[in-house]
């Protein structure tokens, strides 16, 4: 007699392919949703830098003309609270007031706009940077959680030339994971 065998599989060998299937596919989902979340916190990240990037950038570029040793009247001089956690500061910049095409008079003092004081400005309760001039608001950042401005009243190491700014931005995802940016920059004033 012959005996027949059957090709086919059995009911126990398709459940362990099955389990085995189910193993595979659910590893492969998870290193799915790792990466997917990998690639999501990297581009909050980046974009929170790039908008602290630029914010810092604009600041230290107007600040760079501004002073801290004028003796003109009225005063010209950077304002910033001497006590810790300084969340505002107000400057002016130079400006042709003689209409000679240069930002200094024939005695080669600066001239100064007095008459338009620039203001920053940390908003708390809505997350923003603003910059104050001429009563127009302009927000140089978003997702803001901390800025200070450090002067040499408040931290000895910084000359009087030297104003440092510390900007925090802090954003929650879609997927309420927590990014956070810190920028610093020190920067040396007009003197």
């Amino acid at each position: 007699m012959r005996s027949i065998r059957n090709s086919g599989f059995t009911l126990v060998e398709a459940l362990i392919a099955t389990a085995i299937s189910v193993i595979a596919m659910g590893m492969m989902y998870n290193i799915y949703l790792s990466g997917s979340k990998a690639w999501e916190d990297t581009n909050e990240s980046a974009d929170l830098q790039a908008q602290a990037r630029w914010a810092i950038n604009y600041m230290v570029s107007e600040l760079r003309n501004a002073t801290r040793t004028s003796t003109s009247n009225p005063s010209p001089n950077l304002a910033i609270p001497s006590h810790p956690n300084n969340k505002s500061i107000i400057f002016n910049l130079p400006q042709d007031n003689d209409g000679d095409g240069l930002v200094t008079d024939s005695s080669g003092a600066i001239e100064w706009d007095t008459n338009n004081a620039i203001h920053y400005q940390y908003i708390p309760g809505q997350n923003l940077l603003r910059r104050l001039e001429k009563g127009v608001q302009t927000t140089l950042a978003q997702d803001v959680s901390d800025l200070q401005f450090i002067d040499a009243s408040i931290d000895p190491t910084l000359s009087i030339y030297e104003l440092r700014i510390i900007l925090a931005l802090n954003k929650t995802t879609k997927r309420k994971r927590d990014i956070s940016v810190t920028l610093s920059a020190v920067v040396r004033l007009r003197n």
